[in-house]
């Protein structure tokens, strides 16, 4: 079969032609050689990089990191599941049928996790962060180089995870990632583009750099805020579209809560401080359209199952991973009310989760407001 181009994305490390292959996806054919107007590729300097957490996005990257020649270790509280990890090198219901090279470190001790480490990068659910954090050994000293790969929001402070961070090490600065990002994807060499935000801009730059491999391109920006909060309340949005698909509904419906839960990310967002800018981009409309559409995001499968009938403690039993949106609807609501910003979607989200609200009559009252301008 003659080689196909058909992404032209600017991967920095490498470009990549691909093959249509016989089921319709993708596949790596070869490495052209450089033409003499291509920047020359950039060699990233090799080091130990530690992953507090080792769910699906965490060992994904881990995974990535160890290829390009890097030594990952990946720290995980559960010491039932490193077992199996060890020993069957499979994370079955996270990363099927991926085999986990024996090269990468899992570990229940957070202390040999992130020994010696240059980076570290902050993977465990928000709701997890501050006791993972709590678990550092006492004389732990952060590296210069820390991201959060999180996207929630603290149910109890209403804290986003950088400022979780800032408050346990005020003067280690901290740079977060996000964006349309589903790690089977990614993990399976599809095109992907995400962005990192921080304050600190060669700390923003080496992140981008390590995380820039070939099929990821990594995009930067300065808004932390917007960055963290489009890949935190996107996840609401994705649940409502979860339960509207799961009720038949069809485009017409999930377009238009993907249109009007942009809106009220955007109102949130800008009261909060975020660039209005930033939810345009890849992690605003790129993550929400990611989460929302995609069979395999958590938060749409837990609103399909909402719409059938199901409990809600059991459909999270069910996911055995975390849906962040669950937590994030909680206090997004409380932090809408708080600074005066209209959220209805959010706000119907709230009381199908957590008051068990018919999902039909909520749709019935979105429709039923009263009619005004679209403004965001």
């Amino acid at each position: 079969m003659e080689t196909l181009d058909i992404i032209h994305i600017g991967l920095s490390r490498m470009r990549l032609d691909y093959c249509l292959g016989t089921q319709g996806k993708y596949r790596q054919a070869c490495r052209r050689e450089r033409t003499p107007d291509e920047p020359v590729e950039k060699t990233v300097e090799k080091m130990r990089i530690s992953f507090l957490g080792a769910g699906a996005w965490g060992s994904t990257l881990g995974i990535k990191l160890l290829k390009t020649g890097h030594d990952v270790r990946l720290w995980e509280i559960n010491e039932f599941r490193v077992e199996k990890i060890n020993l069957t090198r499979k994370i079955p219901g996270v990363l099927p049928g991926i085999k986990i090279p024996r090269e990468l470190s899992y570990t229940t001790r957070i202390a040999q996790a992130v020994d010696g480490c240059r980076m570290l990068a902050l993977a465990v659910p928000s709701q997890a962060l501050q006791a993972a954090l709590r678990r550092l050994p006492k004389n732990f000293k952060p590296p210069a180089l820390v991201v959060s790969l999180i996207k929630g929001i603290d149910a109890r402070k209403g804290l986003r995870p950088s400022q979780i961070w800032e408050e346990r090490f005020p003067n280690a600065p901290i740079t977060v990632l996000s964006g349309p990002s589903i790690a089977m994807e990614v993990i399976k060499g599809h095109p992907t583009a995400v962005v990192v935000a921080g304050k600190n801009k060669k700390q923003v730059k080496r992140i981008q750099e390590i995380f820039s491999f070939d099929n990821m391109r990594v995009y930067r920006s300065r808004d932390v805020v917007g960055v963290e909060l489009g890949g935190a309340l996107k996840n609401i949005i994705a649940i409502s579209c979860g339960i509207a698909e799961g009720l038949g509904a069809g485009t017409n419906t999930r377009a238009a809560l993907l249109a009007r839960g942009a809106a009220e990310i955007i109102r949130l967002g800008s009261k909060l401080g975020a660039d209005p800018r930033t939810f345009a981009g890849l992690a605003g409309w790129g993550d929400l359209v990611t989460t929302a559409w995609n069979p395999a995001s958590r938060n749409h499968r837990l609103g399909l199952a909402l719409a059938r009938g199901k409990d809600l403690e059991a459909i999270l039993t069910e996911l055995g991973m975390v849906a962040e949106g669950v937590e994030t609807c909680r206090i997004t609501r409380r932090l809408g009310r708080m600074n005066g910003v209209e959220m209805p979607i959010t706000e119907a989200t709230y009381r199908i989760l957590y008051r068990a609200a018919d999902p039909r009559k909520e749709i019935a009252k979105l429709l039923s407001r009263p009619l005004k301008e679209e403004v965001w």
